[in-house]
C-alpha cells in the first residue's frame, strides 16, 4: 500500500445538477482523487506533481484565498490517471496563505486545501518539514523520461514504497536536483538518481544543514540532526550521503543533500571516509570529462540483521552493500555506442584496508541488474533504441579503457 503524504481537508460530494434516478448525468461509482505530496508548500514556492486518479474525463482549478493567482495547474484538464504540475509563486508575506484545488469528474466534485508557508516560517501546521529552505517536489516520475531513472516499480515483498524528487534553481531556471525511492520499512532510499556535470555541481561550500525532508512526515524518515547511534553495530556509524554533498555545491541544492532521506548508516572510518569517498571522487572526475554522467547510487538491505538508531530512537536498517551505476554521455565521443558508455561498481558494506577501487568491484549494468532484480536506465532505449541500449548495458567496463580499470 502506498503511503499518502497529505494532511488536507478533503470534501467529495456529487456535483450540483447530478441526477441518479432518471438517467441524466448519473455520478460515477468512484469519486476522483487528488494527492498533493508536499503540504504545506515552502515560502519560496516551486513546482511539484499533483497526482490525479479518475475513471474518465476531468477538469481542475485552483482558487486562491488571497489576492492574485499565485498558484496554477498544468494541465487543468485531462482523462484518467495523470500527474499534473502545481506551480506556486513565492510568498513574500510573513503569514501563510491557503488555496483550494477542485476537480470535477462525471457527477463528482472533490476539493482539497493546501497551505503555503509565510516568509516568517508560519506553516499553518504540518508534521515534519524543513526551515532551511530549498525548493521541493514530489510525485510519480514515470512520465519524465529522465535518463538516470531506474524502472519505477514496487519491489516484491515491500509493504510501503514510494518515489520522489527534489528540484533546484540554477541560472534562474528550475531543474531537477535528484530523485529517490523510499523504503518505509527500512527507512532508507534504495536508490538515489541524478545527472552530474560541472554546471550541475555549481559553486559553493558544504552547508551541513542536517534536516528533515519536507516531502515526508517526521515519523516516516530518520531524524539526523546529530549522528546515528550505532545500535546493533560494533563500529562507529556515519551519516552517509547517497548523492554526495560535493556533487551539489550551490546552497539550495546542497541543503537538500543533508535531508535524512539521503542518509544511510555507513561504517565510518574504513568505508564512508575511505573507499566510498574515493569512489565519489572518481565519479566526479568522470563527470568532468562528460557532457553528462547519469548516476544511480543505491544500497541493499536484503539479508541485513543490523540497525542503527536515529536521534529519536527509530531503527534504520544498516545496508549490506552499496553500488553506483553510471551512464556516461559525450556527444563527440569516439567510444561506446552513440556517445554512451556505462559502468557499475559494487561494494559490500564492510571495513576495507585499502581505498582503491579495483577491477574486482566493477561489472556491467546487466550484471548489476541481475544482482539487484531491477531495470536500470530504463529510458535509454527510448533515446538510442533497444538494441543499442542493450549493447551499452552489456559492455564490460573492464574492457573499456576510458574508465581506467586494469
Amino acid at each position: 500500500m502506498k503511503y499518502k503524504l497529505i494532511s488536507l481537508l478533503i470534501v467529495a460530494v456529487p456535483a450540483i445538477g447530478a441526477v441518479s434516478c432518471n438517467g441524466e448525468d448519473e455520478p460515477d461509482a468512484t469519486a476522483p482523487e487528488i494527492v498533493v505530496k508536499t503540504n504545506p508548500v515552502a515560502a519560496a514556492g516551486g513546482s511539484q506533481f499533483v497526482s490525479v486518479t479518475a475513471s474518465g474525463k476531468w477538469e481542475m482549478k485552483v482558487s486562491c484565498n488571497d489576492s492574485g493567482d499565485w498558484a496554477k495547474l498544468t494541465p487543468d484538464s485531462g482523462s484518467g490517471d495523470m500527474d499534473v504540475v502545481l506551480s506556486v509563486e513565492p510568498n513574500e508575506n510573513a503569514g501563510s496563505r491557503t488555496a483550494r484545488i477542485s476537480i470535477k469528474s462525471g457527477g463528482w466534485l472533490r476539493e482539497i486545501t493546501f497551505t503555503q508557508k509565510g516568509s516568517a516560517g508560519n506553516s499553518g501546521g504540518s508534521e515534519g518539514g524543513n526551515e532551511n529552505g530549498g525548493s521541493t517536489s514530489g510525485g510519480n516520475l514515470k512520465q519524465t523520461g529522465w535518463l538516470e531513472l531506474p524502472a519505477l516499480a514496487t519491489p516484491q515483498g515491500s509493504s510501503q514504497y514510494d518515489f520522489f524528487y527534489h528540484d533546484m534553481t540554477l541560472s534562474s531556471k528550475t531543474v531537477r536536483n535528484y530523485s529517490f525511492s523510499w523504503d518505509y520499512d527500512n527507512l532508507v532510499a534504495p536508490w538515489v538518481a541524478y545527472p552530474l556535470n560541472k554546471g550541475l555541481v555549481g559553486s559553493g561550500s558544504r552547508t551541513d544543514a542536517w534536516a528533515l525532508d519536507p516531502l515526508l512526515p517526521e515519523s516516516k524518515q530518520p531524524v539526523l540532526y546529530s549522528g546515528f547511534n550505532r545500535g546493533s553495530m560494533s563500529v562507529k556509524i556515519d551519516r552517509g550521503h547517497q548523492i554526495p554533498s560535493a556533487d551539489r555545491l550551490n546552497k539550495e541544492a546542497n541543503i537538500q543533500t543533508f535531508y535524512g532521506t539521503n542518509m544511510t548508516p555507513q561504517i565510518g572510518e574504513k568505508f564512508n571516509q575511505s573507499i566510498w569517498a574515493n569512489l565519489e571522487t572518481m565519479v566526479r572526475s568522470w563527470a568532468n570529462q562528460s557532457d553528462t554522467l547519469y548516476v544511480v547510487t543505491g544500497c541493499v538491505t536484503a539479508g541485513s540483521k543490523n540497525y542503527a538508531l536515529d536521534n529519536v530512537g527509530k531503527k534504520v536498517t544498516v545496508p549490506t552493500a552499496y553500488y553506483k551505476a553510471l551512464l556516461r554521455y559525450k556527444k563527440d565521443a569516439t567510444i561506446g555506442t552513440k556517445g554512451y558508455v556505462a559502468c557499475a561498481v559494487w561494494l559490500d558494506h564492510k571495513e576495507y584496508s585499502s581505498q582503491a577501487i579495483t577491477s574486482s568491484y566493477v561489472m556491467s549494468i546487466d550484471a548489476l541488474e541481475e544482482k539487484l532484480g531491477i531495470d536500470l536506465f530504463v529510458n535509454l532505449s527510448g533515446v538510442i533504441g533497444e538494441s543499442d541500449a542493450a549493447a551499452v548495458e552489456a559492455e564490460d567496463p573492464k574492457t573499456q579503457k576510458w574508465w581506467g580499470f586494469n
